[in-house]
């Protein structure tokens, strides 16, 4: 049987310090029927000339920058013409067997909408334990089926994931048809887009997961997720539109908890800020606290509030 295409889209912006090392472990797997797509999202480094020298092994495209990821990789969508296709940060390094262990999964899962490897983070020369073992709900899981793909069905793997994010981008293997019929990334998400596609994805279907690692994250100062108020903007943004389509009305509440959770995190965030005004106005998003930890964080940012002088009608912000 003819080994089925798989489309591997990177999305690029000023990747020229690794873009040429995350390239090379692409086009090095095992697994090598591969469309590889780069999709710069602006660049104004030495990104294009690189990628362009692996041509015409791998396909450039050019975009004004969109000042996401969300964009570009829904602009290499368009290009897929793999049966699969996997999104994969232009910093990441993917492991020789990634891709052959996936497909290998999905063929004899056919009713699986998409494969999740496992991965480990990196600085350097140093690399951490794999991200599964840390998530305690997958521990279980990992106990019982060892280094062998298990599957996780729909519902299951949406608890899991609201309860505890046990994957990133680069850890899927999608079916291609399913993610161009959900439209591919939310693009008014600037962070937590992966999250909402994962969990839109596996809505559809069956997550059959490997154990293995299949890759390694570059951790590094450039890292979106550094952002701290940006972050919990789309983890609120993210989880409160699925949980106006998400069915199961159980989940739909523990995503309806996390909303009010993440909106209390970004109220902290913006009292140490400064931004008194903002973080004054989430009290009418989060009120009345459901439990006593609720109560005593309320108490303890209206204090702090209090005390940097806020007269009643009067919202100054003050940042630094």
């Amino acid at each position: 049987m003819d080994k089925p295409l798989v489309t591997v889209i990177v999305p690029a912006y000023n990747a020229s310090d690794f873009i040429a090392e995350t390239l090379e472990s692409i086009l090095n797997q095992t697994y090598d029927n591969l469309q590889v797509i780069v999709v710069d999202d602006g660049s104004t480094d030495d990104t294009a000339r690189i990628v362009q020298s692996y041509s015409p092994r791998v396909t450039y495209i050019h975009q004004a920058n969109s000042g996401g990821c969300a964009a570009p990789r829904n602009r290499g969508l368009e290009y897929a013409r793999g049966e699969f296709v996997t999104f994969f940060d232009a910093d990441d390094i993917m492991l020789p067997d990634k891709l052959s262990r996936q497909v290998d999964a999905l063929i004899r899962h056919p009713n699986a909408v998409m494969c999740i490897t496992n991965y480990c983070n990196f600085t350097g020369t140093k690399r951490s334990t794999d991200h599964m073992s840390t998530c305690p709900a997958m521990v279980p899981y990992l106990d019982r089926h060892k280094s062998s793909d298990f599957t996780l069905g729909s519902e299951e793997c949406r608890s899991i994931l609201i309860s505890e994010n046990f994957t990133i981008a680069s850890a899927p293997l999608f079916k291609t048809d399913i993610i161009k019929k959900l439209g591919g990334f939310d693009q008014t998400l600037k962070a937590c887009e992966d999250f909402h596609l994962i969990y839109r994805t596996a809505m559809q279907g069956d997550v059959v997961v490997n154990p293995n690692v299949g890759f390694e994250r570059r951790l590094h100062d450039t890292n979106m997720s550094n952002d701290n108020e940006r972050m919990l903007r789309n983890l609120i943004a993210s989880r409160h539109d699925l949980s106006l389509n998400e069915t199961n009305i159980v989940l739909q509440r523990h995503l309806k908890h996390r909303v009010r959770r993440y909106r209390r995190d970004l109220q902290t965030c913006l009292v140490l800020k400064k931004q008194l005004s903002k973080a004054l106005k989430l009290y009418g998003e989060t009120f009345p606290p459901q439990s006593i930890s609720d109560l005593n964080h309320d108490v303890r940012q209206g204090i702090k509030i209090a005390l940097h002088g806020i007269a009643p009608g009067k919202f100054p912000d003050r940042q630094h």
